[in-house]
């Protein structure tokens, strides 16, 4: 797919791509001009809550790009779960049959709830209770609603066949931009 004119945009969709770091999925978004304000507003609730551990949720986003087969998601997820801590190890652990044993007994248990999501749209009364034991209900309720707004997130890139972009969008801590994996 082509990507939209972007000069042609509204002076408010050019101010949010103007914050998105030039992210391609964003400048496909501007295909849907009437939704992408909404879509950029719960992309940000998502990856600023503060209600569960930014680490588990990377993992999660990983989680449901490796099932969704969503080379830009897992890309740029895999990024910013390095920025957040994750070890290369944690991050190859989201792969479908890897080894997870560098996961923590908590980190395995949103990899688990997050398949059971994504395959069957829902948890059973044991696997709320699994996730009522490592968060609050508000944590919960954010997991939730993150991994459904990755699974659409994923829908998007996967019909849309957004590129990875030419060069990292999140630089290394010590200011180094890391080559881009093909696609």
């Amino acid at each position: 797919m082509h990507y939209p004119d972007l000069e042609n945009l509204s002076p408010e969709l050019k101010e949010i791509l103007a914050g998105k770091r030039d992210a391609n999925v964003y400048k496909m978004l501007m295909h849907s001009p009437n939704l992408a304000p909404g879509f950029t507003a719960l992309a940000d609730a998502a990856m600023w809550s503060k209600k569960w551990p930014a680490t588990w949720r990377e993992l999660a986003i990983v989680r449901v790009g490796r099932l969704y087969n969503s080379p830009y998601e897992v890309h740029q997820h895999e990024q910013i779960g390095r920025l957040m801590g994750l070890s290369d190890e944690q991050l190859a652990a989201c792969a479908l049959g890897a080894d997870q044993s560098a996961l923590s007994d908590d980190e395995r248990t949103i990899l688990r709830l997050t398949d059971a999501l994504v395959e069957r749209h829902t948890l059973s009364a044991a696997e709320r209770d699994e996730g009522l034991k490592i968060l609050d209900v508000n944590g919960f309720a954010d997991f939730v609603m993150t991994v459904g707004f990755y699974q659409l997130v994923s829908n998007f890139l996967n019909v849309f066949e957004v590129e990875i972009e030419p060069h990292d969008l999140f630089p290394k801590p010590d200011g180094r931009r890391a080559q881009a994996v093909k696609a």
